[in-house]
């Protein structure tokens, strides 16, 4: 059967920016680092398959600093280009378990070691002569771009190709010009208040004591805003006890409290389950 899917791949940005936010604690009740590392693996792939463009953890206790630099690690290494990992990814004890992890497969992690025109490619700038920066895309040759002033060997740049013979050529992009989905960022904070300070259009709660989902409300603020947070909860801690320990009422500080999984059919829905099937409503809202 010869069917091709109506859905292309790459796929498109989506329009809205989504950030999701999980906290430090999320991998505490995991006894091992193989079964935490199993965990993160779990939240990269849910973030990825709906197309997340931003993974925030945040600190929810204070003893949990290791917890939270364990995660970050393992995102930022999961979501880095297989060619480039030796190059930038530092040797750590927190990445012995990263190789049982499936690997991600996004559009910046390409399949093939061949180039088109048109590509878009992580590259690693590995020299800058002439007001050339040389650049190592995973390829048997770099790609050979114009300088920017400030940029400097070591630096992580996106490049879009546009001459693959007999060198390669391309030309710098930012990562928001990428125009189809190209992976998640991964970024940090000391708390679920530092999060809750940047700029967003409309800000979600997740939580089994939030209100039942109404998707016609929820379709209509999610369509409306153009940055979004979903924020979950931790595996023995929801979020109202997060945000009282920190001297906020959920319910003032977030646009909506929702129950994403209403009736649900076990006792507690991990954090990594919330994630998968909190995502799909929004895949399925934003087409």
């Amino acid at each position: 059967m010869n069917m091709k899917s109506p859905y292309p791949y790459p796929p498109p940005r989506r329009k809205t920016y989504l950030a999701i936010a999980i906290p430090s604690s999320t991998v505490s009740n995991e006894p091992t680092l193989e079964l935490k590392t199993l965990k993160v693996g779990f939240i990269a792939r849910a973030a990825s398959i709906h197309r997340v463009d931003e993974i925030i953890v945040y600190k929810d206790k204070r003893q949990t600093e290791f917890d939270a630099e364990l995660i970050v690690d393992i995102l930022e290494y999961l979501r880095t280009p297989p060619y480039l990992r030796k190059l930038i990814v530092p040797l750590k004890q927190n990445l012995r378990f990263v190789g049982i992890l499936p690997p991600l497969q996004t559009p910046n992690h390409p399949q093939t070691r061949s180039i088109k025109v048109g590509e878009y490619r992580e590259g690693l700038i590995i020299e800058i002569v002439k007001g050339k920066a040389i650049v190592n895309i995973g390829l048997n040759k770099p790609a050979i771009v114009k300088a920017r002033k400030g940029l400097r060997k070591g630096d992580l740049v996106i490049v879009k190709i546009v001459k693959t013979t007999p060198k390669v050529y391309g030309e710098l992009v930012q990562f928001s010009k990428v125009p189809y989905y190209f992976g998640y960022n991964v970024s940090y904070y000391d708390s679920l208040s530092e999060v809750l300070k940047e700029k967003w259009d409309l800000k979600i709660a997740t939580s089994k004591y939030g209100e039942p989902v109404s998707l016609e409300r929820l379709c209509e603020k999610y369509l409306n805003a153009r940055s979004v947070l979903v924020a979950f909860g931790a595996p023995k801690e929801g979020l109202w006890d997060i945000a009282a320990r920190e001297g906020l009422i959920l319910n003032e500080v977030f646009d909506i409290v929702i129950n994403m999984i209403p009736y649900q059919g076990v006792e507690v829905v991990r954090t990594e389950e919330a994630i998968h099937a909190t995502l799909e409503v929004f895949s399925l809202i934003e087409k």
